[in-house]
């Protein structure tokens, strides 16, 4: 089942940590808006720097990421990275 999440409080500071973050484990977010189809994960994404507001939508996990993590997971780390540096989960 496909999850959804929001953040808001999130400054380019923190889409930038989060975008390293993720790359860093091999999922590249671009631009502000898009979708995501790596490593099993798949996810449509925007960010409005004006609002500070980073909208997740459509997230689900497949292989090869599955045999690590699943989206319940997933969303889990993206919201405590977001809170370390000051957003937080809508």
């Amino acid at each position: 089942m496909a999850k959804s999440a929001q953040y808001v409080g999130v400054t380019p500071e923190v889409y930038s940590q989060l975008k390293d973050k993720l790359k860093s484990v091999g999922l590249s977010l671009e631009g502000n808006s898009g979708n995501i189809k790596e490593k099993g994960v798949s996810a449509k994404y925007n960010y409005n720097p004006e609002e500070q507001v980073l909208d997740i939508s459509d997230l689900s996990v497949g292989f090869p990421a599955s045999m690590m993590l699943n989206s319940d997971s997933l969303v889990q780390k993206m919201t405590q990275m977001i809170e370390q540096y000051g957003g937080r989960a809508k």
